[in-house]
């Protein structure tokens, strides 16, 4: 019997190693589905102790493993991607095997396999490099996208230590996340690539065709900012190691402990930072117009009523003029569209890319319509630099702090108004990111 698992193992693997872990099985019913209380786009179910049958062949322990379900955000009742978690191990490679004896043709979308934890990624996107720290999975980082613009101290350092062929921790620049170094990747030999999906991308090109599980990190396209938060409950999964043992007397007894994640108490310490935030904000007068972003080109993208800076601002109590608006994305407007409808705006928040803070005639340098709003006339503009602060490593799954920000900048310690709440606001501290 032994044999025969590790004959149908070694099957399994060659399968998912020659079609980059693609498989359309269809895996069992059953299974203890995770509550998501905040994300939308995330269905996680855990299997583990079931007993399992195949034509009448065995009846058996059905291995552990975890099926994890991404929506797309793009096309309302499908599916972008499903994942099944396998934890490495003898015990994983027939539970590979057993799943690969009842696949089925009726996959509703990619589906891939991939063995936990991951030990060995490369990672296009710097807010996820940034959480794989905070879960103490940063050496699992052996390739990176878009280096000049993640501020991680440690991911530099080892960035910079690739060309040293003695050191075993070094990461690897894989050139633009847009058109990424196709050789370095395969040199790494990474289990998981973590990417960024956009709609009516077409595919990833060359990297659908490398075999190795595209891990779409669609987190970004939750409609709250708890609920994007939430997701690192997901890469929790793929990247922490198990405290269950690796036993099927321990796996049997708790389906529970099957992936035991530092990501769900960080998460809980985020979700209570958070509703205590949005509390207090609540308890405050309304507070001042805001408006993010600047003119880009042609066009002034500007955060939809319903993404998650619009939810934020709307928690902040601060009053945000496109709050009546349902898109959950950017909105594409003219420079002629958002100075009509934001021309008395109290404060100006923007992000920007190097250099020294822009000075006001810099600004109008760049669109001379910028004087047009009151922000501007009464020098209520704050900008951060994301060269130089964390601001996208951080915000992205620390939804708190910008929402902390978005209080400040909304209801300033200095104006006559507020001066009762003064010391409500003063608890808060200053602002980390944005400078005025």
């Amino acid at each position: 019997m032994k044999t025969r698992y590790l004959l149908w193992a070694l099957l399994a693997l060659a399968i998912t190693s020659c079609q980059g872990g693609k498989t359309a099985a269809g895996d069992g019913d059953g299974g203890d589905t995770v509550k998501m209380k905040y994300a939308q786009l995330l269905t996680i179910v855990k299997h583990g102790g079931e007993c399992g049958e195949h034509n009448g062949e065995y009846a058996e322990y059905n291995g552990k493993y975890a099926e994890v379900t991404i929506a797309n955000p793009w096309k309302e009742g499908t599916l972008l991607h499903r994942y099944i978690l396998v934890p490495k191990g003898e015990e994983g490679n027939k539970t590979v095997a057993r799943l690969a004896m009842q696949r089925s043709a009726g996959a509703r979308c990619v589906t891939d396999t991939v063995r936990t934890p991951v030990e060995n990624s490369a990672v296009f996107t710097s807010p996820h490099c940034q959480l794989l720290y905070e879960l103490g999975c940063g050496q699992a980082i052996r390739g990176v996208c878009d280096l000049d613009y993640i501020n991680i101290p440690d991911v530099k350092k080892r960035a910079a230590s690739a060309g040293n062929h003695g050191s075993s921790s070094a990461i690897a620049d894989c050139g633009s996340s847009m058109a990424p170094d196709i050789e370095r990747i395969i040199a790494l030999k990474p289990e998981a690539i973590l990417v960024s999906p956009f709609e009516n991308s077409g595919g990833y090109g060359k990297l659908d065709k490398l075999h190795i599980p595209l891990i779409e990190v669609a987190d970004y396209m939750e409609t709250s900012p708890l609920g994007r938060a939430e997701w690192m409950k997901f890469y929790g999964m793929l990247f922490e190691k198990s405290d269950a043992k690796d036993s099927k007397t321990e796996i049997s007894s708790s389906k529970a402990g099957i992936f035991q994640s530092k990501a769900d108490s960080l998460f809980a310490k985020i979700e209570k930072e958070y509703l205590n935030l949005k509390a207090a904000a609540k308890k405050l007068p309304a507070g001042l117009s805001v408006l993010t972003e600047r003119k880009t080109g042609s066009v002034w993208y500007v955060p939809g009523g319903q993404s998650t800076i619009g939810i934020l601002l709307k928690d902040a109590n601060a009053r945000y003029i496109f709050s009546d608006d349902q898109h959950s994305g950017s909105l594409a407007m003219s420079p002629e569209q958002i100075l009509a409808k934001a021309k008395n705006i109290d404060v100006w928040a923007f992000k920007y890319f190097g250099g020294k803070p822009l000075s006001q005639s810099q600004l109008l340098q760049e669109y001379a319509g910028y004087k047009s709003l009151a922000a501007f006339g009464s020098s209520r503009i704050y900008q951060v630099d994301t060269s130089r602060e964390p601001y996208f490593e951080i915000t992205s799954f620390h939804p708190e702090v910008l929402l902390r920000e978005f209080i400040l900048l909304s209801h300033p310690a200095d104006n006559a108004r507020f001066a009762k709440y003064d010391k409500e606001i003063r608890k808060l501290g200053k602002l980390r990111f944005y400078k005025k």
